[in-house]
C-alpha cells in the first residue's frame, strides 16, 4: 500500500475518531442537560460516562499505525495507558448509572436481575469488547422489561461498537508467522476497515437519537452547530497542513533521489575513466609490447595477473591485431581463442579507444560491467589490444548504500543485475528480477531519460530515481536505481502528524467554552 493511501486512510481513522468524540460528546451534553433538572447523583455517572468515552474517542484520534510511527510525541504505553483508563472508566460510569437508575417496569414483565456491578482488576484493552457489550445488555433490558423504548437505539449502538471493540483487538495477532492471519490484521487491513465501518454504524444510529433530541431547543442547537463547525474547520485545517506536509517532504525526496542517481551515474563514469586509464597504461608498457611481438605468454602472464590484483579489476585482456587472445589475467589457462567478431574488439584494432557499459548473460541474473579497450601501438602500428573490465556487483550498490542510506540497483536493460535489495533471510539478493513498470521502461530504456517517481519493487511501494546506462554509441543497455520505501516518508512525518492531531483536539476540546458562551448569549437574546 503506498503512502498516499496509508496518509488517506490514517487521516480517515482521525475524522471517524473525532466524530465519534463529538457524538459522544452530544450524547454528555444531553444528560447533563437532562442531569440539571433533578440534580441527582446517581445521574451524573452517565453524563461521565459519555465524557470519558468521549475524551477516549479523542485520545484514540491522536494514534498514528505502529507502521507508521517511528517518533511519537507521547510513548505507546502512556497513549495505551490514558486510552484504556478513560475507556473503561467510561464504560463503568454509564453502566453503574444505568443499573442505579430505578427501572420503569412493564406491566406483567417479570424482573429480571443484572449484576450492578463489575470486577476490573487490569487496565487492558481486552475487557473492552465486554464493558461495551454490558452497557448495551443494560440499554436493551430498559427497553425489553421497562417502559424506555426511545433507548432502543443506544442498546444497537452499543452492541456495534462491542464488535467494533472486539476486532480492535486483532491488533494482538500482528506478531504472527501466518501470512493469512497477518493479511488480515495488518494496519489499513480488512479487520482494521471493518472496524472503522462499524464504528461508522455505531456513530450513525447513536448520532441520529441523541441529535433527534438535541435539536429541539435553541441553545443547544447553537452549541452543537458552533462545535460541529469548529470541528470541520479543525479537521479540515489538520488534514491540509498534514497533507502539504507529505507533500513537501516527498517532493524533497523525489529530489534527493534524482540527485543521487546521478551521483551514482557519476561514479560508474569514474569507472569508466579508471579503466581507460588502465588499459592506457597497459597498452604503452615497453615489456608488454615486446611480449606481443615475441608471442611471449610467459611474460603478458606474469604482467597482467599482477597488474589484475593490484587493480582489483575483474577482466584484463590482451590480443594480437587479429583478435587472437594471447592472455586473459583473470583466466591464464584460456587463451588462443579469437574476439575479432566482438563489435568493441574491432574498433579497437582499427585504432579507437573505447570505455562502454557491457552487459552479459549468465545463470541467474545478467552482468553489468564497466570494459575500456586500447590499441596496442609499436611506433605507429597497431599490434594489438589490451581489454580492462571491472563487474559492477553487489559489493558496488552496498557502498552506495552505505554511503546514502538509499536502496540501490543496476539493471541490464530491466533485469536486476545488482541490488542491496535482500530477502528476509538477510542475505538472498533479489537478482535476476525483471522491472515490468511501462512508464520506467519508457522513459529510461527507450528515450534514454530519468524517471524519478513513485514504483513499486518486489510489491512494495518505493519512491526511486531511474536512469539509464548507455553504451559507447549512447544506447540504453540498462539502468541505475536508488529509490526508498514510500512508508518511510509518513515514518519521517510521523512525528509531526502526530503532534497536529494532539493539538487539533487539544484546541478543539477548549473551542467548546466560547462555543457555550456565545450560544447563551444568543439564546437569552431571542427569549
Amino acid at each position: 500500500m503506498d503512502s498516499q493511501t496509508q496518509f488517506i486512510l490514517q487521516n480517515a481513522h482521525f475524522a471517524i475518531s473525532l466524530f465519534a468524540a463529538f457524538v459522544f460528546f452530544a450524547c454528555f451534553w444531553l444528560y447533563l442537560d437532562a442531569w440539571m433538572l433533578k440534580r441527582e447523583a446517581k445521574d451524573s455517572l452517565k453524563f461521565a460516562g459519555f465524557l470519558l468515552l468521549s475524551v477516549s474517542f479523542a485520545i484514540h484520534a491522536t494514534a498514528l499505525e505502529s507502521t507508521i510511527l517511528t517518533s511519537p510525541v507521547l510513548s505507546r504505553e502512556v497513549y495505551q495507558f490514558l486510552f484504556t483508563l478513560f475507556r473503561v472508566g467510561g464504560y463503568i460510569a454509564l453502566a453503574l448509572g444505568i443499573v442505579l437508575d430505578p427501572l420503569q417496569k412493564h406491566p406483567h414483565q417479570a424482573f429480571v436481575i443484572i449484576p450492578a456491578g463489575l470486577t476490573f482488576f487490569d487496565f487492558s484493552s481486552f475487557f473492552l469488547p465486554l464493558l461495551s457489550a454490558f452497557v448495551g445488555l443494560l440499554y436493551l433490558r430498559r427497553t425489553s422489561f421497562g417502559l424506555e423504548k426511545h433507548l432502543n437505539p443506544l442498546a444497537l449502538a452499543f452492541f456495534a461498537l462491542s464488535l467494533s471493540e472486539l476486532i480492535s483487538q486483532s491488533l494482538l495477532f500482528r506478531t504472527t508467522d501466518n501470512i493469512t492471519i497477518l493479511q488480515l490484521v495488518s494496519p489499513f487491513g480488512l479487520f482494521w476497515f471493518v472496524e472503522h465501518i462499524l464504528l461508522i454504524v455505531v456513530l450513525i444510529t447513536l448520532g441520529r437519537w441523541v441529535f433527534g433530541y438535541l435539536l429541539k431547543r435553541i441553545q443547544t442547537q447553537l452549541i452543537m452547530l458552533f462545535s460541529a463547525s469548529i470541528m470541520v474547520i479543525f479537521l479540515v485545517t489538520t488534514v491540509t497542513f498534514t497533507f502539504l506536509l507529505l507533500k513537501d517532504l516527498q517532493k524533497n525526496l523525489l529530489s534527493y533521489l534524482s540527485t543521487d542517481v546521478n551521483v551514482l551515474s557519476f561514479a560508474i563514469e569514474s569507472m569508466k575513466q579508471s579503466t581507460l586509464s588502465d588499459a592506457e597504461v597497459l597498452a604503452q608498457n615497453p615489456i608488454i609490447q615486446e611480449a606481443i611481438i615475441n608471442r611471449d605468454r610467459k611474460t603478458l602472464r606474469e604482467q597482467t595477473s599482477s597488474y589484475l590484483l593490484s587493480k582489483k579489476q575483474s577482466l584484463l585482456v590482451v590480443s594480437d591485431s587479429k583478435g587472437e587472445v594471447l592472455m586473459r589475467g583473470e583466466d591464464p589457462e584460456k587463451i588462443g581463442d579469437s574476439l575479432f567478431e566482438d563489435s568493441l574488439v574491432k574498433r579497437a584494432i582499427l585504432g579507437e579507444k573505447i570505455s562502454t557499459i557491457v552487459t552479459k548473460d549468465a545463470a541467474i541474473a545478467p552482468q553489468v560491467s564497466v570494459r575500456s579497450l586500447v590499441p596496442i601501438r609499436n611506433d605507429k602500428e597497431i599490434i594489438g589490444i589490451v581489454m580492462v573490465g571491472v563487474t559492477i556487483d553487489n559489493s558496488f550498490v552496498d557502498g552506495v548504500k552505505a554511503a546514502t542510506t538509499l536502496e540501490t540497483a543496476v539493471y541490464a536493460n530491466n533485469i536486476r543485475s545488482a541490488t542491496t535489495i535482500v530477502a528476509a533471510d538477510g542475505k538472498s539478493r533479489y537478482i535476476g528480477i525483471k522491472e515490468e513498470s511501462e512508464v520506467v521502461k519508457k522513459s529510461v530504456l527507450d528515450e534514454g531519460k530519468t524517471y524519478t517517481g513513485p514504483v513499486e519493487i518486489l510489491n512494495v511501494p518505493y519512491f526511486g530515481a531511474f536512469m539509464a546506462l548507455k553504451d559507447v554509441d549512447n544506447n540504453p543497455v540498462g539502468m541505475l536505481f536508488v529509490g526508498r520505501e514510500q512508508l518511510s516518508l509518513l515514518q519521517t512525518a510521523s512525528k509531526s502528524i502526530q503532534l497536529s492531531f494532539i493539538l487539533a483536539v487539544f484546541f478543539l476540546s477548549f473551542s467548546v467554552i466560547p462555543a457555550f458562551l456565545i450560544s447563551k448569549y444568543i439564546a437569552d437574546q431571542v427569549q
